[in-house]
C-alpha cells in the first residue's frame, strides 16, 4: 500500500480518488532548456505586471505558467521546425485561484519511493518547499504593508463536499498552523461574514487571504447576498489573488497585454502566433493553417481544455503527428482535409465571437512502454515576494497525455486533470555537467543539442 504522502488525490471531502502517475517517467526540464522556459516566463510575468499598474488593476501573488517545448511543422510537411519553449497558458489565463498546484512534492516523493532519483540534479527551489515558499509568501505580504508579527489567515474554498482538492487545503492549513500562524478554512459552513471591511469568522477578523474558489463560483454555493458582501466589501482582508483579476481570465486579454508590452518595450513573449478581433477572416485563419498545420480556437473563457479546439489540417501534419504521436484523434481534435477545410474555415467570415485564434503548435511527446508515447506540458508555479518585488519559479508539476496505436483514443490535447489528463514529475534544474540518463522527447533533444528544427524522417519509431 502507498504511503499516503505520496498518494495523488482529486475531488472533495470523503470523494477524494487518485489520478493516474506516469511517475516512472518525469518531465526532465534542465540546464539550456530550462533557462529558455525561465525566459519566457520571465517576460509574460514582467507584462502581466505592466498590465495590472497601467490598468490601475491589483495583481495576483501566485500564478500558473503552462509552458510547453513544442513545433511548427514546415509548409513542405517534411520538417519540424520553430522549435521553442512557449507559453500556451500564461499569467492572465491562469489566474485561477487555485494556483499553485500541490501535487509537486507527492510526484517527488512518489517518484523517489519508487527507487527514482529525482535530486540527481541541481534544484532552484525544492518541489517539497511549496508550502514552506506560500507561508514566505504570505509574510512578505504582511511585512510589506508594514504589520507586525503574524497576520491571521483564512483560506477561502467551495463546500467540503466540493471542494475539489480537499488534501491540497488541509496541507496549507497544516503548515501554517506549524509555523505558527492562526489560520482558518472558510467554507458557507463556517458562517463567515463580513465587518468593518474584513472577512469574519466569527469574532476573528481574516488579515491575509488565500482563496481557492473562483468569483463566479461564490453565489452557488455562499448564496447571492454573502457572496457579493465577501467579494464587493472586504477591502481590508488582503487577498493573496486578489477577486478583480478573475476578469483577465481570458486568451484576447492575455494576447493584448502581451502586444502593449512588446511594443513599450521590444521585448517578446514566446508563444503561438494569435489573431484577434478584426484580425480573424477566413483567409488569415487559412494562411496560418498552410504555415504551421493547423489552429486552435481559443473561447474567451476557456479552461482546463474546455472551450479549447484543435483544427489540424491532415495532408501537411500526417507524417509528422504519425511519427510524433503514433495517433492524433483524440478529445477535441478536429482533423481537416481537402474536403472540409472551406467549410471549417467560414466560420470567420464576419467572425464577432471574443475568441481567439492561434497557430497550432506541436507538443512533445517521449517514448514510454509498448511503444506508446506520452505527450507532456509543464505547469510552472510562480510566487511574488512583496519585500523583494520578484517572482520565485518554483516546481510544478507535468501533465501527461498516453497515446499510440493501442489507446482507444490518442490524444495530443493537454487538459487539465478533471478533464482526464494524467501526471509525470516535473524536474526543474540543473545537471552541472553531469552526463546524466535523463529521457527528453524529441524535441527536448534538440533544443538541448542547439537545435531548433528536425526532419521528421529523422524521428524515432
Amino acid at each position: 500500500m502507498l504511503p499516503e504522502n505520496v498518494k495523488l488525490l482529486e475531488g472533495g471531502r470523503g470523494q477524494e480518488f487518485e489520478i493516474p502517475c506516469h511517475w516512472q517517467s518525469p518531465t526532465w526540464i534542465v540546464d539550456k532548456v530550462y533557462d529558455l522556459v525561465k525566459d519566457v516566463g520571465r517576460n509574460a510575468l514582467d507584462a502581466y505586471m505592466s498590465y495590472c499598474q497601467s490598468y490601475n488593476l491589483p495583481h495576483s501573488y501566485l500564478l500558473g505558467l503552462d509552458i510547453l517545448i513544442n513545433c511548427v511543422v514546415d509548409p513542405s510537411g517534411k520538417k519540424l521546425v520553430d522549435i521553442r519553449p512557449t507559453l500556451v497558458e500564461g499569467p492572465c489565463c491562469n489566474s485561477y485561484p487555485a494556483c499553485p498546484n500541490f501535487f509537486p512534492s507527492r510526484l517527488y516523493a512518489r517518484y523517489k519511493h519508487e527507487g527514482g532519483d529525482p535530486d540527481q540534479i541541481r534544484w532552484e527551489v525544492h518541489p517539497m518547499s511549496i508550502r514552506d515558499k506560500i507561508v514566505e509568501t504570505i509574510q512578505s505580504i504582511s511585512d510589506a504593508r508594514g504589520h507586525r508579527g503574524k497576520p491571521i489567515v483564512g483560506i477561502l474554498t467551495r463546500p467540503y463536499p466540493e471542494s475539489e482538492e480537499e488534501t491540497a487545503h488541509v496541507e496549507v492549513l497544516e503548515r501554517l498552523e506549524e509555523m505558527g500562524y492562526r489560520a482558518y478554512r472558510i467554507t458557507n459552513e463556517e458562517n463567515p461574514h463580513v465587518k468593518n471591511g474584513k472577512l469574519m469568522i466569527g469574532d476573528v477578523p481574516i488579515d491575509i487571504c488565500y482563496r481557492r474558489i473562483e468569483r463566479v463560483h461564490m453565489p452557488p454555493f455562499y448564496g447571492w447576498e454573502l457572496a457579493m458582501d465577501i467579494v464587493n466589501n472586504s477591502p481590508n482582508t488582503f487577498y493573496l489573488n486578489p477577486w478583480q483579476i478573475d476578469n483577465l481570465r481570458s486568451k484576447t486579454i492575455e494576447e493584448r497585454c502581451f502586444r502593449e508590452w512588446e511594443i513599450r518595450t521590444g521585448g517578446y513573449v514566446s508563444r503561438p502566433k494569435t489573431l484577434l478581433g478584426k484580425e480573424i477572416s477566413p483567409l488569415a485563419v487559412r494562411n496560418m493553417i498552410m504555415e504551421a498545420g493547423g489552429f486552435a480556437l481559443k473561447k474567451w473563457n476557456s479552461s482546463g481544455g474546455r472551450g479549447v479546439f484543435l483544427h489540424i489540417y491532415e495532408p501537411l501534419v500526417a507524417e509528422g503527428y504519425g511519427k510524433l504521436f503514433k495517433r492524433y484523434d483524440g478529445r477535441h481534435m478536429i482533423i481537416m482535409n481537402q474536403e472540409n477545410i472551406d467549410q471549417h474555415l467560414e466560420q470567420f467570415r464576419n467572425f464577432e465571437a471574443d475568441t481567439a485564434i492561434q497557430q497550432m503548435r506541436i507538443a512533445d511527446a517521449r517514448h514510454i512502454e509498448n511503444g506508446r508515447r506520452l505527450v507532456y506540458d509543464t505547469r510552472i508555479n510562480v510566487l511574488y515576494n512583496a519585500i523583494e518585488k520578484k517572482w520565485d519559479f518554483i516546481s510544478g508539476l507535468s501533465r501527461t497525455v498516453p497515446c499510440g496505436l493501442d489507446v482507444e483514443s490518442g490524444n495530443s490535447l493537454l487538459t487539465n486533470v478533471t478533464a482526464g489528463a494524467h501526471l509525470s514529475p516535473l524536474m526543474l534544474g540543473y545537471s552541472d555537467g553531469e552526463n546524466l540518463a535523463l529521457q527528453h522527447g524529441p524535441l527536448a533533444k534538440m533544443l538541448l543539442a542547439g537545435k531548433n528544427e528536425i526532419n521528421i524522417s529523422d524521428l524515432p519509431d
